[in-house]
């Protein structure tokens, strides 16, 4: 793993920041190929796409700020550093998502179904950014022998455990993204009402994530001895299945069909 690519003249090319730059884009192309094959949205995809990079971006920071207010706290001045690190998927998917609502009530959109079409996307754009976690040497899982990954110095899992090897945490998680996104492009013509695709990604995302969480040695512990990712992930599950519920009762069952068979409704809900 290297966290410094290369050099521009002085100026390091972070492995982290590559990764995140090829996830935000693999995410928008993957996102705008399921609008095209829809036939609808894709305009609508390429011009939110600043919007919601933006806000999963500064959400992204900021759950990783107020998560670790010990230390921002003091270091009021390192708030804006994003390219030194810290900052949180479930904080990112926050952030964009309430961009998604403000973009779509602006313009006049569809929320569920507009979900539906960038959640695949999201998966994409979450695998590959896992994977410039790992060589950045951060968000690093608890010492392992069997399928422990030994961390040079300088990252911040040597920092914290040396030279133990230790489970590689975020490369399962990159691969439950992408068997998450096999499971929902499978489902995305036969959903059975708008929102199914958006809520389903929530809730598996979640269940891998809350699991995980137990061979991570970098989270923070808050409620009955869980991490911090763990109780947002059972919130996260919790509020989807009535979201689920709720959207399932809404449409009638004539709009499920039609839904079913074209894997298209534009009624705004």
């Amino acid at each position: 793993m290297h966290q410094i690519l290369f050099y521009i003249g002085d100026w390091p090319i972070r492995s982290f920041g590559v990764m995140l730059s090829l996830g935000i884009l693999g995410g928008l192309l993957v996102a705008f190929l399921v609008a095209r094959a829809q036939g609808r949205y894709a305009e609508e995809v390429l011009d939110l796409a600043f919007y919601a990079i933006l806000g999963g971006l500064v959400g992204a920071r900021l759950w990783e700020v107020v998560f670790s207010w010990e230390y921002y706290g003091n270091h009021l001045l390192e708030i804006p550093a994003i390219w030194n690190g810290g900052i949180s998927v479930q904080g990112s998917v926050l952030g964009g998502l309430l961009a998604v609502i403000w973009y779509c009530r602006k313009r006049n959109i569809a929320i569920w179904p507009m979900m539906d079409t960038l959640a695949p996307g999201v998966l994409v754009g979450q695998a590959i950014g896992r994977l410039g976690c790992f060589l950045n040497g951060c968000c690093f899982g608890i010492p392992h022998v069997h399928l422990g990954v030994i961390y040079p110095a300088g990252t911040d899992a040597y920092y914290a455990f040396g030279s133990q090897p230790l489970f590689p945490a975020v490369l399962f998680e990159a691969a439950w993204d992408v068997l998450v996104l096999i499971v929902l492009l499978a489902l995305l013509k036969r959903k059975p009402f708008p929102g199914f695709i958006a809520l389903s990604y929530f809730i598996l995302y979640s269940v891998g994530r809350f699991t995980l969480e137990f061979w991570r040695g970098d989270s923070l512990r808050t409620f009955m001895n869980l991490k911090a990712a763990q109780v947002s992930s059972v919130a996260t599950i919790l509020v989807s299945l009535a979201l689920m519920y709720y959207l399932y009762n809404l449409f009638p069952k004539k709009d499920k069909n039609l839904i079913y068979s074209t894997g298209q409704n534009n009624s705004r809900r």
